[in-house]
């Protein structure tokens, strides 16, 4: 068993979500240099929770999860340039990903406080684009200079990425086997899985994912999952959505249990600079 760096942060998923956050840090030139990276960051969506408020804007975000539908949310505020051009990338998404609506926040806007708070927008470069999944659920974003309708699309969770995004939302790591009903090793690293959750007195969540399944080609994608392999592939995620293990071979429940243990890993949103938070 071993760990790929590139699989290390969620810079999917977990986008998976956004981690929007200002930091301490009030250095303008590190602000100015981090304001340039790519947002598509996943964030601790454990601490996205939002209470309800009566605003238009959370009717609106109501209305899109009782119909089952995604959110692009474009977040604006004073000052901020090019508001329109990221509508219109937000529209082109929705062509693209069609079971989605377009809703707008204004940050300075008192109302969404709360929003702004758990989403952790207040230091962060407007506009930007923000995805929530069909269940509600924060999944990534671009500021505009990284955004394309593409992009904001693919952002959309699959169904199983969806039970990975629930599960870090209840604060428990998953164990995340991508397999095929014809591989030999399906039915022994599925048991080991889901020994290990018993084991971890099901503290986290096991999921499957079929590589043939065409609607979780998105996931597999994000993940660089190769589907041509003959081998399942085992990945733990912390309760934060940070990749902290894979395997190709039949993990060891041990091993599995240890990684779904793993600290988590402090990460830093946009306006960190490069001398940390």
């Amino acid at each position: 068993m071993r760990i790929l760096k590139k699989w290390q942060l969620l810079s999917l998923l977990i986008a998976n979500a956004l981690t929007v956050s200002a930091c301490t840090n009030s250095n303008a030139d590190d602000k100015k240099v981090n304001d340039n990276k790519n947002l598509q960051q996943k964030t601790e969506i454990g601490q996205q929770t939002v209470q309800p408020v009566n605003t238009k804007l959370q009717s609106e975000l109501d209305r899109a999860k009782r119909d089952g539908k995604a959110v692009f949310v474009v977040v604006m505020g004073t000052g901020s340039m090019d508001t329109e051009k990221a509508i219109e990338i937000a529209k082109g998404a929705v062509t693209i990903y069609k079971n989605a609506v377009i809703a707008q926040l204004d940050r300075d806007d008192a109302a969404n406080a709360q929003l702004v708070d758990a989403w952790r927008l207040s230091g962060a470069p407007l506009p930007i684009i923000l995805v929530l999944s069909t269940k509600g659920l924060l999944s990534g974003g671009f500021i505009l200079s990284q955004a394309t309708a593409d992009k904001i699309a693919s952002l959309v969770p699959t169904p199983k990425m969806e039970e990975v995004y629930t599960a870090i939302g209840l604060s428990k790591p998953s164990i995340v086997v991508f397999t095929k009903k014809s591989f030999a090793d399906r039915n022994e690293v599925i048991k080991n899985a889901q020994v290990a959750v018993v084991v971890l007195n099901d503290e986290a969540v096991f999921v499957e994912v079929d590589m043939n399944d065409p609607d979780e080609t998105g996931f597999m994608n994000q993940l660089s999952i190769d589907k041509s392999t003959n081998a399942s592939i085992t990945i733990v995620f912390n309760k934060l959505g940070q990749v902290v293990e894979t395997s190709t071979t039949i993990p060891e429940v041990e091993k599995l249990v240890t990684a779904a243990k793993t600290p988590v890993k402090k990460t830093c949103g946009p306006s960190c600079g490069s001398k940390g938070c």
